[in-house]
């Protein structure tokens, strides 16, 4: 393990015992022989993954990949099977938020015994519930039990208490899908000033988006193997074709709803063709805007707008947005519209849907998504080729000049 490795896995397996019914387990336990009672369940196989400190890795596959098994051995809550794992560090797991919590102790009394657990000492747990209290931001139910905490109140507490023990290493799977809007942006932020001070962070996420917008690389696990590991856009692009072709659960990827568009809200939506009218039928091959009218109702750093065109078949034809084409848009609070111009439209004749998104800096949390909020048309009165677009192109064909010797 060199100085710059901070977790090395080597051989990694991790097996589960399925028993079909209670009373095998039993019969397995008073086995003298350890008779096979049970059915062998491979949740990771030779795993070997090296990652050195600073660096940024988002964990991708489907469902039963093996990716929360594999971050409960990193956490060090599970044992593997068989390998080695060595962490270099501390570790703040966000797998349960609060999974540990009594719920008859104190807000208070669980972030000291969280730490401590951390591996603070009591002391040192003490002194940080201060900036705890802050980040949390519950108020007196800080002292009261955790039993009669909301979710959300529940949910603040985990957090603050996961990111407060200096962690060298720090694991998040999907916990940004909870809480509400203001919260995640205040979690992101943490996260953001981890990376900047090079702590390891593992980032789990059923949204390409946001680890192509938060990570160096990417691994890519599948049938509890790591099938890839590399630049980040170049696995995830090749992740979401293999779940284009076919693969894809119905459940995998749920839309991200707006938790509450307390930042950002989209008023509307239009289309205008060349000459300024509003329509939404063009012609095949002339230019046309999509103007997008939204309020920004809190200053908000590096905002990020996009537009993406789907077909009838929800093909993906064309994503844009502001970050990838390095156009920053206004920071300060006001109504504010955002247009996007196509020059030369040269897709087939047929109908279109688009998606229309503002995201914060990193592409982590959608402060407004609109999903085929509008459709327009193209049109002709020719049929000149097939398929989804028509390139610029010309025939040519020459006679062979045949030479006699």
């Amino acid at each position: 393990m060199s100085s710059d490795t901070i977790i090395d896995i080597l051989g990694m397996d991790k097996m589960y015992r399925i028993f079909d019914r209670p009373i095998d387990r039993l019969k397995y336990i008073l086995s003298r022989n350890k008779t096979k009672y049970y059915k062998e369940f491979w949740a990771l196989r030779a795993i070997n993954l090296a990652i050195n400190k600073g660096e940024s890795i988002g964990l991708i596959g489907k469902n039963g990949s093996g990716k929360s098994t594999l971050l409960q051995i990193i956490a060090g809550t599970l044992s593997p099977s068989a390998g080695n794992v060595r962490i270099s560090g501390r570790i703040a797991a966000l797998l349960e938020l609060g999974s540990g919590f009594n719920p008859e102790f104190t807000g208070r009394e669980n972030a000291i015994i969280n730490g401590t657990i951390m591996g603070l000492t009591i002391e040192e747990a003490k002194q940080r519930m201060p900036q705890i209290e802050d980040f949390a931001e519950i108020g007196e139910f800080i002292d009261q039990p955790v039993k009669t905490y909301s979710s959300g109140m529940f949910v603040r507490l985990a957090f603050a208490c996961a990111v407060h023990v200096d962690p060298d290493i720090l694991i998040v799977d999907e916990a940004l899908a909870v809480g509400d809007m203001q919260f995640q942006l205040k979690c992101i932020e943490k996260m953001k000033s981890f990376k900047e001070q090079g702590k390891t962070i593992i980032f789990v996420s059923h949204d390409m988006y946001s680890i192509r917008n938060f990570c160096d690389s990417a691994v890519w696990l599948m049938n509890g193997s790591i099938y890839k590991r590399g630049n980040v856009n170049l696995v995830t692009k090749e992740f979401e074709d293999y779940m284009k072709r076919g693969y894809v659960e119905s459940t995998i990827q749920p839309e991200t709803p707006s938790a509450s568009n307390l930042v950002l809200d989209i008023a509307n939506i239009e289309f205008r063709n060349e000459r300024g009218e509003e329509t939404d039928r063009f012609r095949y091959g002339e230019g046309f805007e999509i103007i997008i009218q939204y309020n920004l109702k809190e200053s908000c750093l590096g905002l990020v707008g996009g537009v993406s065109i789907f077909d009838q078949l929800n093909t993906w034809v064309c994503g844009l947005n502001t970050k990838l084409d390095n156009y920053e848009l206004m920071e300060e609070p006001g109504q504010y519209r955002l247009t996007v111009r196509y020059a030369n439209m040269n897709l087939m004749p047929g109908t279109y849907a688009i998606d229309v998104g503002f995201f914060e800096s990193s592409g982590l949390v959608r402060l407004d998504y609109k999903s085929r909020c509008r459709s327009f048309q193209i049109q002709s009165s020719e049929y000149f080729a097939e398929g989804l677009v028509c390139f610029e192109h010309s025939w040519n064909t020459e006679r062979k000049i045949s030479v006699e010797v």
